[in-house]
């Protein structure tokens, strides 16, 4: 799972992605871009202790395969 960072600049990667559409007038890329920022937006701002937990979880299962 990605930590609040990565949401983060994946969120800013594809609003990037959307401004360059704009300026190449790709609307429905642009509109592609946009919302694709948004689901990142969104999981990025629900339950941050889910995601941590999720991460810690991921690296316990791990070590335990690794033994």
């Amino acid at each position: 799972m990605y930590s609040r960072k990565q949401f983060a600049a994946l969120e800013a990667m594809c609003r990037e992605q959307a401004a360059l559409a704009r300026k190449e007038m790709e609307y429905s890329l642009m509109k592609y871009w946009l919302a694709e920022a948004e689901e990142w937006k969104q999981l990025r701002q629900s339950a941050p202790k889910r995601i941590a937990y999720r991460s810690s979880e991921l690296a316990r299962s791990s070590k335990q395969r690794v033994k």
